[in-house]
């Protein structure tokens, strides 16, 4: 049974309970009044024959009769009524709040399904969506709650049945919309992921967040930052390929990773300044404003001097380094405003 089905049986399910229950006290006050008029009229019967074999006249007993009746009080007719009815009262009323709370959920929960398919988010972590794109999405999230992974062919069964998406939008229509959706990786065939929970899990959100704070960073980097081994940066990595979320480049026979959104000119200049022995010679030029020589950054960091030239010249290549000769001596400054430049475009 569809949900939608199930839905609709649960209400007329519960205003049926509430029917019959009305129905049930308007039957037990009748049946009632009923019984206590014939108790009554059977009483005075009696009465009347028993007084009346004794010789008094009708309009005697009528006169006395009258006499003795009690004062009129309104409050305790109602306690009788009140007491009288309690019983047979409680029933339909606590069915009908029941009800009445099932009701304003259903609605509530109906309302909130009826905006959500309109208030469609239009972007999802940087790709946006048309309106279409966005209905379906939704859909193919309730698609993913019960099944294990996404499948194309029945993710369209699934949202052909669904709803009417855009009008008469017909089972090609909505196959063309999650072509796009794949085309933009919002959602991955084979996977239970899309692009907006792909980041839910810990770990990967981690690697995620290295790797843009440290454009050009390496597996082992990112497994000794985060403490964890390389199996699972692999798969993560993995993941967020998939998702276009990162990008790998090969340079200088390592594979670095970079934010996908990343500007690929600067891959180059991140991959040199992102290694550990270059970013140690970054922050002695950074500290030592009246520069230094090949000599002193050596004995400095206990670093080779073929190594230390090697990301000098680097430096140089993209202009990050300012080079001047003092009595035969050349002096080495960090280019801070464009080395400021750099960090801030990441």
């Amino acid at each position: 049974m569809k949900k939608q089905q199930k839905i609709k049986f649960k209400l007329f399910l519960l205003i049926t309970i509430c029917f019959l229950s009305v129905l049930y006290y308007i039957s037990s006050i009748s049946l009632k009044s009923y019984k206590n008029k014939n108790i009554n009229n059977t009483t005075d019967h009696l009465i009347f024959e028993d007084t009346y074999s004794l010789g008094i006249s009708y309009s005697s007993l009528k006169s006395s009769s009258i006499e003795n009746l009690p004062d009129f009080n309104f409050t305790s007719i109602l306690e009788k009524f009140r007491r009288r009815y309690e019983e047979n009262f409680s029933i339909p009323f606590y069915t009908g709040v029941i009800v009445s709370i099932n009701l304003l959920i259903f609605f509530k929960n109906c309302s909130k399904n009826e905006v959500s398919l309109e208030a469609t988010s239009l972007e999802i972590k940087g790709v946006r969506l048309t309106k279409t794109e966005g209905r379906v999405f939704i859909l193919i999230q309730e698609f993913l709650r019960v099944n294990r992974v996404f499948s194309k062919e029945k993710a369209v069964d699934y949202i052909k049945s669904r709803y009417k998406v855009n009008g008469n939008l017909n089972y090609n229509g909505i196959k063309n919309v999650i072509d796009s959706l794949i085309k933009k990786s919002v959602i991955v065939e084979g996977s239970k992921l899309t692009r907006k929970t792909v980041l839910f899990n810990s770990n990967r959100k981690h690697i995620y967040n290295s790797i843009k704070e440290n454009p050009g960073i390496y597996k082992n980097a990112l497994a000794k930052k985060l403490k964890l081994c390389s199996f699972v940066i692999n798969w993560h990595l993995t993941m967020l390929i998939k998702f276009n979320l990162i990008r790998e480049q090969a340079l200088e026979h390592h594979i670095s990773y970079y934010e996908f959104s990343l500007n690929k000119t600067k891959d180059h200049i991140f991959h040199t300044i992102s290694r550990e022995k270059c970013m140690r010679i970054i922050e002695f030029l950074s500290m030592n404003k009246r520069g230094s020589t090949k000599y002193r950054i050596g004995k400095a960091l206990n670093m080779h001097f073929k190594t230390i030239t090697k990301y000098l010249n680097k430096l140089d290549e993209f202009n990050l380094l300012i080079k001047k000769k003092e009595k035969n001596k050349e002096y080495f400054f960090l280019n801070v405003d464009n080395y400021e430049k750099v960090i801030k475009n990441k």
